[in-house]
């Protein structure tokens, strides 16, 4: 049986840990960090290279790199890597795969399972995305959890016998979530969720973006938006700026060569920021998370005066207006012992402890959770004088409800001798469907022909403690039901997000072909003999050049035969 792990996949960074002696502890990546950049980037060889490595790939070549796909899932939006196109989650896979390999060789044994955090506001389509994304890396994903709840679970483990209400204020690099919950017993009560998955540090480096960019245009009347490379570069400023701007007054910004004036003189970009001028530049926003702290609390029926204890999580949680509304807010209830970039990683291991057994039961905790969205589906109603009205939105599953849970409701036809029903699911809290979001539709078929009004539709919905939701409706004249899982699209498992699975068989059948085929023949016929660690460094050459091959990319082709050659020489 292989380990299980936590694991906090964010927007600009994520994390793993795992449990060692009962207690959470992170992982080291393979460059010995214990936070890995959630960046992907494509190499002119066209190798996959994920985290810290793509950092300067990403300023370098931005057109082959993807960054804060987090914010895309759930979507159909597809990404450019390359010549290829993706969808979030497979993105989100080349991430997992490669966190995943951290860890096996950190642990030096097999991974097979993973707990994942997900922002407390995603939908579940956005869930279910992160659970494909789990399972496309290699994972079984079995349990999600949110990250303010994660970031409660790291304290609560080591304050089992209090009793305290808690707030977990988790501003990170792309979302943001406030969540209540009550410790108490080795139980942790969710009383409410709120937040915006629009919101994070992101948002703060595009306000310095903005700002730098206007300066540039009043200076030298050149706008610097259209120019990729330039926009990377100022994007890897601005980040640096507002991190250097928690613990200085002042920053300068300087980035020669950014640009050309009509004369093609060389122009730079220098400007200095200040602390407050960065401040005022993100004020609205930060005072935005208020109104959503306010909301939790109206939620949960409690007040600030009822908190005991505040956990501010994720990086942006260290920027310094930030932590001043929260203590003009909460005085010295805020905990300073928690790291804010590790808090939700210890979490999700703790979860998978749990689940593991690898903490005991006097040790662990109970999560009581809640539904963070209203489900329900787009029923017609009978306004009167023989009108009907559709598209009205009639909830199933409240808002905050404790999870998991399972709600009923029965409807009746509309029609004489109507024979099907769609069922068109959506979550939101308006009161048309058109205020919502439809995350699913079926059809039940087979209702026994009847005046309308007769035959009975039962609908039930199902939501776990993942978050996902299963919806049946039922017949109950004949007992026949259909069952739906809200799922994202389904993606076909040979259009792989490694280039590894777009069949490199295929080479044989591609131009370029015959120049290797000798070369790969004889390699092939070689990794029959070799031992484990000179085979995998084999395989990843071959695996290149049969790219290059179905690429037709001659010139890489010639490099990669050569690679091959020569590794194969030196291995004898």
């Amino acid at each position: 049986m292989g380990k299980i792990i936590g694991i906090d996949l964010g927007t600009t960074t994520s994390e793993i840990a795992y449990i060692r002696n009962g207690k959470p502890e992170i992982i080291v990546n393979d460059l010995g960090d214990r936070i890995t950049p959630s960046l992907v980037g494509l190499t002119d060889d066209n190798e996959i290279i994920v985290g810290r490595l793509v950092k300067r790939h990403a300023i370098l070549k931005p057109e082959r790199t993807v960054i804060e796909v987090k914010r895309l899932m759930g979507t159909d939006t597809k990404v450019s890597l390359g010549k290829k196109q993706f969808l979030p989650q497979q993105i989100s896979a080349m991430i997992l795969k490669n966190l995943k390999k951290y860890a096996e060789d950190f642990l030096g044994e097999k991974v097979t399972e993973a707990v994942i955090t997900v922002p407390a506001k995603f939908n579940n389509l956005q869930r279910q995305a992160t659970k494909e994304a789990g399972e496309l890396a290699g994972l079984k994903v079995e349990r999600i959890i949110n990250e303010p709840t994660a970031a409660a679970l790291a304290y609560g483990i080591n304050n089992l016998e209090s009793e305290e209400k808690v707030l977990v204020y988790d501003l990170g690099g792309g979302t943001f979530d406030v969540t209540v919950l009550e410790l108490f017993d080795g139980v942790l009560d969710v009383k409410a969720s709120r937040g915006n998955n629009k919101l994070g540090g992101k948002d703060f480096d595009e306000r310095i973006e903005k700002y730098v960019i206007e300066d540039f245009k009043q200076k030298y009347d050149i706008d610097l938006r259209g120019n990729i490379k330039a926009m990377s570069r100022i994007k890897d400023a601005s980040e640096r700026a507002k991190i250097e701007l928690s613990s200085m007054e002042s920053t300068e910004i300087d980035l020669p060569y950014i640009a050309i004036d009509k004369d093609e003189n060389p122009l730079e970009l220098s400007i200095k920021l200040t602390r407050s001028k960065f401040e005022e530049l993100i004020m609205d926003l930060v005072e935005s998370t208020d109104k959503e702290i306010q909301d939790a609390f109206k939620a949960s029926s409690y007040s600030a005066q009822d908190i005991d204890v505040v956990l501010a999580v994720g990086g942006s949680s260290r920027i310094p207006c930030v932590k001043r509304l929260l203590k003009t807010k909460f005085g010295n209830k805020i905990k300073t012992n928690i790291n804010p970039d590790e808090a939700v990683a210890l979490g999700a291991a703790i979860q998978a402890g749990i689940k593991s057994d690898e903490i005991s039961s006097d040790d662990s905790i109970l999560i009581t959770d809640a539904c963070n969205y209203t489900l329900g589906i787009s029923i017609v109603s009978d306004v009167g004088n023989g009108r009907l009205r559709g598209g009205i939105f009639d909830p199933i599953i409240m808002k905050d409800s404790k999870l998991p849970c399972t709600e009923k409701k029965v409807y009746y036809t509309m029609h004489d001798s109507q024979t099907s029903v769609d069922i068109n699911v959506y979550e939101g809290d308006g009161k048309l469907v058109i205020e919502n979001t439809q995350i699913a539709q079926f059809v039940l078929e087979g209702i026994p022909e009847a005046p309308k009004g007769e035959e009975a539709i039962e609908v039930a919905f199902t939501y776990n403690l993942n978050g996902i939701l299963e919806v049946t409706a039922k017949i109950l004249s004949t007992g026949k039901s259909v069952s739906k899982i809200i799922d994202t699209q389904g993606i076909d498992k040979k259009d792989s997000m490694f280039f590894e699975e777009e069949s490199l068989d295929n080479w044989q059948k591609c131009e370029l072909a015959p120049k290797v085929k000798s070369t790969i023949d004889l390699c092939e016929r070689k990794m029959k003999k070799m031992n484990d660690d000179d085979r995998e460094k084999v395989q990843k050459t071959l695996d290149k050049l049969k790219k290059a091959v179905i690429d037709n990319n001659e010139k890489l082709v010639e490099k990669c035969d050569d690679e091959l050659t020569d590794l194969l020489f030196d291995i004898g």
